[in-house]
């Protein structure tokens, strides 16, 4: 199996092959101007030894002690032709490792533009699997208000937005709030969509909220500077898991469909706005709303309310 160079760039994650030296011995007889002059050449098509030994000024005998060399070292292939012999690279580079303390790299992790995101869903992201459920409203009538869910499928892009962090789960993290109540599953890692008229998880955690839904003459969301009425506005809430000390609970909601959509954009197509100043913080919230600034009838602006 090959190993590889990984650089890491504003533009992205590349790659070159490299043959990995095993003896510092070794390395001597290939770390030599000549020998990476040859290395450089037939990395770029395959040479006849005579003819490089003429472009390179090498004469036939060092020739033969270099292409030997590069040979045992599992770099280059030798191909016998008549009269001659062709020389082909195998790899682009070689190295060799100090010691062998290897650690895991994910270049999913790595990305400068998703370490806000990264940091704020840390719990529910460990080494590339999803720790956690997340919870959506049930589409048939239920609760007090026999309500029926319309935010379901904003999961479905919550979950496309981790899947740059993870890999594919081996079972469902996804479950009806009917199904967190019935299985108790109260003591996990939740990710909650939705208010607590159609979400009924969101209606048992209510109280432990910093921002609260409340009802009056309709329903509103209570922080330290009012009460949040408007169709469009949402919020974000992370706080410990009341029932498990040890576990996070996320809320992503809003007053209306609308405002719990602002609310998902905000914390995933907008995340380095929203989660910016998250310094590891819970009870943490944040109101945000929701704008279409081009009047194509879809969301795409956020505005934080501080």
């Amino acid at each position: 199996m090959k190993e590889y160079i990984l650089k890491i760039e504003d533009e992205g994650y590349f790659v070159n092959d490299t043959k990995v030296i095993p003896e510092i011995s070794d390395i001597k007889k290939i770390a030599d101007e000549k020998a990476i002059a040859i290395m450089k050449k037939i990395s770029k098509k395959p040479y006849k030894v005579g003819a490089l030994s003429k472009e390179l000024k090498i004469d036939k005998k060092a020739m033969a002690l270099y292409v030997s060399g590069l040979e045992k070292a599992g770099l280059i292939e030798v191909e016998e032709k008549k009269n001659d012999k062709v020389l082909k690279s195998i790899y682009n580079s070689f190295s060799y490792e100090i010691n062998q303390n290897r650690v895991k790299f994910d270049p999913r992790l790595q990305k400068k533009d998703n370490q806000y995101a990264l940091n704020f869903f840390s719990k529910f992201i460990s080494n590339g699997k999803f720790d956690g459920y997340i919870c959506v409203g049930a589409p048939d009538p239920h609760g007090e208000y026999k309500s029926v869910a319309k935010d379901a499928h904003f999961a479905t892009y919550l979950g496309m937005f981790f899947g740059q962090f993870i890999d594919l789960p081996s079972s469902l993290p996804i479950l009806l709030d009917t199904d967190v109540i019935s299985r108790n599953l109260f003591k996990k890692n939740l990710i909650i969509i939705g208010g607590p008229v159609t979400n009924l998880v969101t209606r048992d955690i209510n109280n432990f909220l910093p921002i609260k839904f409340i009802k009056e003459e309709g329903w509103g969301l209570k922080d330290k500077n009012g009460i949040h009425i408007r169709d469009y506005e949402g919020t974000i809430e992370k706080i410990k898991n009341p029932f498990e000390k040890e576990r996070d609970i996320i809320l992503i909601a809003g007053v209306k469909n609308i405002g719990t959509l602002s609310a998902m954009l905000a914390a995933t197509k907008f995340s380095n706005l929203t989660f910016k100043g998250y310094n590891n913080e819970a009870p943490w919230s944040m109101m945000v709303r929701g704008y279409d600034i081009d009047g194509d009838g879809q969301i795409d602006s956020i505005e934080t309310v501080k």
